[in-house]
């Protein structure tokens, strides 16, 4: 074997957006861990966190959301999510329990479509 081994890497790239429409980044904490492409609310201190469904419906859970995460973010770290653009729905992390029909009702009341 030689010591000049080459390393082989793969990767799956992920199409997340879909289209032309402008896309508006925004930054805040996460006060909870964020996955990479998650549909965003606030929580009571203001901070980024994932939707979740609790003990209301989907559409309730879905008509909270503010943006789509941009990448995953550890709770307290800096995250980026958008608030506007057009993106693959089979990209969305949508949580478990929230239907994506919700979810893309949701979203195009504040210019964010799936496709």
């Amino acid at each position: 074997m030689s010591e000049y081994a080459v390393e082989t890497r793969s990767t799956t790239p992920k199409n997340f957006f879909a289209g032309e429409f402008p896309i508006v980044p925004e930054t805040g904490t996460a006060g909870a861990a964020v996955p990479e492409y998650a549909p965003v609310t606030t929580n009571e201190s203001g901070n980024i966190v994932p939707i979740t469904k609790g003990s209301g419906s989907s559409a309730d859970a879905a008509a909270k959301i503010i943006g789509i995460s941009a990448a995953a973010a550890g709770n307290g770290e800096p995250v980026t999510y958008y608030m506007t653009g057009e993106f693959f729905a089979d990209a969305i992390n949508v949580p478990e329990g929230i239907e994506l029909a919700d979810v893309k009702a949701a979203c195009r009341k504040i210019s964010i479509f799936l496709k």
